[in-house]
């Protein structure tokens, strides 16, 4: 009996029911005095191979720390668990996300970018144009008849003797214009133009017979005149590029303007005027200074097909066609000297421009 009662006492207390994962493994008892700190984020279930133990009421059932199974005791403390909050972002710009990739990049994408615009820089602008001319050589003759240009340039009749005044002559002409700016509604710029009209007529003999045909039927006369213009120039465009169907650009041009003159002989040399000696008193070449005045009013041509005009924009960078016509006038007289020559004359003009 001894024996028996010293075994009851020295045997050990029953063991928790447990859950083994290995064969002959016991996890050892745990410390339900104390507490453990509560960890921070959510633990995932146990793996396969790792103990679990049989949760009590009362007991710790593992992470989330601090909750319990089972009624709410008396002092505890229970706190929901909430989901972590993120503040939302805004979206990084491309200077921001260029630079963080190329730093070296980041200084220049701080400047201003000019936007995108549909159509090339205009700059420049180009005119072909075509007209008559007659230089007003005779504006100062005062004698009786026809004037000296008038007697060799006039129109005559089958003798070769004058009957009426010289009719116009083919006047053609280069304008090219260097816009400054368009701020004023329109581009405001520097133009230069070149013009250049021919005449020619049988050369009246020295000395003339009373009866027959006075002129040389073998030697030609010519006279030139080539007025050169340095113009400001200023165009509206604010209604043609506002409204397509209304592509009309009035314009007005204006400026000095110096013509160059000379008339050649029969056999294409430079007339010259000799005296009694045979010796050259006169060439027959000069110049004279004036001014030139041109106003007109150009159609653009984009409106018939914009997609075409625009293509053509991308490819030979000119921005806008047009077809013209204008008025000039021009006095080209050495700004009103009474001995000098007269070049100068007003006449309508057409021609076709770009702008690019």
């Amino acid at each position: 009996m001894i024996a028996l009662a010293l075994t009851l006492v020295a045997a050990p207390a029953p063991a928790d029911m447990t859950i083994t994962g290995d064969a002959g493994t016991t996890p050892p008892p745990a410390d339900t005095g104390t507490v453990p700190p509560a960890p921070g984020p959510e633990a995932s279930p146990p793996a396969s191979g790792t103990t679990t133990t049989e949760t009590r009421q009362g007991d710790l059932m593992g992470p989330p720390y601090g909750s319990r199974v089972g009624e709410k005791r008396e002092g505890e403390v229970w706190r929901p668990i909430e989901g972590p909050t993120y503040e939302k972002q805004p979206v990084p710009s491309e200077s921001a996300v260029v630079g963080q990739s190329n730093p070296d990049l980041t200084d220049s994408l701080k400047k201003k970018q000019a936007p995108l615009t549909a159509e090339s820089r205009q700059r420049f602008a180009l005119e072909v144009k075509m007209g008559t001319y007659l230089p007003d050589v005779d504006r100062n003759w005062n004698g009786e008849g026809y004037g000296p240009y008038a007697k060799i340039f006039g129109e005559t009749d089958n003798d070769g003797v004058t009957i009426g005044q010289p009719k116009k002559s083919i006047y053609g002409g280069l304008a090219f214009e260097w816009q400054i700016t368009k701020k004023l509604a329109g581009p405001i710029g520097i133009g230069v133009q070149w013009t250049m009209a021919r005449d020619k007529a049988q050369a009246p003999l020295a000395e003339p017979p009373d009866e027959g045909y006075t002129r040389s039927r073998a030697d030609t006369v010519r006279f030139t005149v080539m007025p050169i213009a340095l113009q400001a120039v200023y165009r509206f465009e604010l209604l043609a590029d506002k409204v397509r169907w209304a592509p009309f650009v009035p314009y007005v041009k204006a400026g000095v303007a110096y013509g160059f003159w000379w008339t050649k002989n029969g056999s294409g040399k430079i007339a010259v005027l000799k005296d009694g000696d045979n010796k050259v008193v006169d060439r027959g070449r000069g110049g004279v200074w004036g001014y030139q005045i041109n106003l007109g009013m150009m159609l653009r041509l984009d409106f018939l097909d914009p997609g075409t005009a625009r293509t053509f924009d991308r490819i030979s960078g000119i921005n806008h066609t047009y077809l013209f016509g204008e008025w000039q006038l021009t006095r080209l007289s050495n700004f009103g000297r009474k001995d000098s020559m007269n070049l100068g004359d007003s006449t309508w003009m057409v021609g076709l421009a770009a702008e690019f």
